[in-house]
């Protein structure tokens, strides 16, 4: 089996990109025969570039390849009055790796804010139902789907981590549907192409269980809270504890991985061990004010007693 994944960034991501493509080939190539990394390059710039295939030739059996989008994406953007980085349209372009690989049937996309923890096999060997796309429901959904007129029996998605069938992508127009939306509806859009992605292809995509993409909103919430709050999702409690604690992949959902507040103790375990093995171990984290300091100690004390979020 050849695991393929897809990633974007630009030069101000890349110690995020080396940490996330560490932790897939860390789990990964010793499942798969082969894995290939597909880099939507957004302006990474050369030593970057050379310092990802070097940490990549550690792995015997690894690829890593690049794919310039810059100019697509910053045509999307155009207009955009969005504060998300312009990097975010890069997931749409995922046939672009056909140009490298023409083998290439289904492609992992996963966020650079993500770490996998535990291998995904599974998924490049799921029956998806014949659905272009599958995908983690968000923790936002109920209030996401509502704002963007969603119907009741649709659900709003994570586009964090996405399992695509790029054979069906292609064949659905997806990509070009995906766009149109963001261009015509740009002024509601809150996170343009997630809402676009769950608003356009929510009947074509299979939902998967929350291991694949735990989200800060989630692993944030003490276990209380937690069992209060999920009525809207397609999840019972128990599939929500359980996910808390066995995830496969960890989604930092746009906090900053390298500093410790913002980020749960859970969370922050499973960066230290894949920063103290990425060629950006020498990288520091900090918690950036003594403000954020006291806060997080208080908000793991509260977490600890309410959650029981340490051990099963």
């Amino acid at each position: 089996m050849t695991a393929d994944f897809l990633l974007v960034s630009d030069n101000n991501y890349v110690k995020n990109l080396g940490i996330c493509t560490y932790s897939i080939m860390h789990n990964m190539c010793g499942e798969a025969e082969k894995v290939r990394l597909f880099i939507m390059d957004c302006g990474i710039d050369a030593e970057n570039r050379k310092r990802l295939e070097a940490q990549t030739a550690k792995f015997c059996n690894a690829e890593i390849h690049f794919c310039g989008i810059s100019r697509r994406v910053a045509d999307i953007a155009s207009g955009m009055n969005s504060p998300w980085h312009r990097s975010i349209y890069g997931r749409l372009f995922a046939a672009d790796i056909l140009k490298i690989c023409p083998d290439v049937s289904r492609v992992i996309y996963m966020d650079c804010d993500t770490l996998m923890d535990k291998p995904v096999t599974e998924l490049f060997n799921m029956d998806m139902q014949g659905k272009c796309l599958a995908a983690v429901a968000d923790a936002d959904e109920d209030h996401r789907k509502d704002a963007l007129g969603m119907p009741v029996e649709s659900v709003y998605i994570n586009s964090g981590v996405l399992v695509i069938d790029l054979p069906a992508l292609i064949a659905r127009n997806a990509v070009n549907r995906i766009i149109e939306y963001i261009r015509t509806y740009r002024e509601a859009l809150q996170y343009p192409d997630q809402d676009a992605i769950s608003a356009v292809m929510w009947d074509d995509i299979l939902i998967i269980p929350l291991t694949y993409n735990m989200m800060w909103m989630i692993c944030d919430s003490d276990i209380p809270k937690l069992v209060r709050n999920i009525s809207h999702l397609p999840y019972t409690a128990e599939e929500v504890k359980f996910a808390l604690h066995n995830m496969k992949i960890c989604h930092y959902s746009g906090h900053d991985m390298w500093t410790f507040y913002g980020i749960t103790p859970i969370q922050a375990r499973i960066f230290e061990k894949y920063r103290r093995l990425c060629d950006w171990h020498d990288e520091k984290r900090s918690f950036e004010t003594p403000v954020k300091f006291v806060l997080w100690c208080l908000k793991s004390v509260k977490r600890f007693f309410l959650g029981d979020l340490f051990s099963q």
